[in-house]
């Protein structure tokens, strides 16, 4: 089965298997997203999931943590952090 994720900022609609690491997805399609660390301590890649949010995997503790310290609202991610099991679109917020 294969998702489709739309990057807004750039109107880019790709297709991926499901379950996909959204990290990957947007290497791979060239994405306008910066990666720092990769391991969800530096916040680079902060999205808002604009729709489908519960197409994606619950956030860890510790990237939940972050989160709440940057007071981001719960369609905020970490995009090194998400798999996406369903349609999404996706906007870049960077720090």
């Amino acid at each position: 089965m294969s998702v489709k994720v739309h990057f807004l900022l750039e109107d880019l609609l790709v297709e991926a298997p499901a379950g996909a690491a959204l990290q990957r997805i947007a290497d791979a399609a060239g994405a306008d997203i910066t990666f720092g660390c990769r391991t969800g301590s530096c916040g680079t890649c902060r999205v808002r999931v604009a729709r489908g949010l519960a197409h994606c995997n619950e956030p860890s503790p510790e990237e939940r943590d972050f989160l709440k310290g940057l007071d981001a609202p719960p369609d905020q991610r970490l995009a090194c952090q998400v798999s996406v099991h369903g349609d999404v679109d996706i906007e870049y917020l960077g720090i």
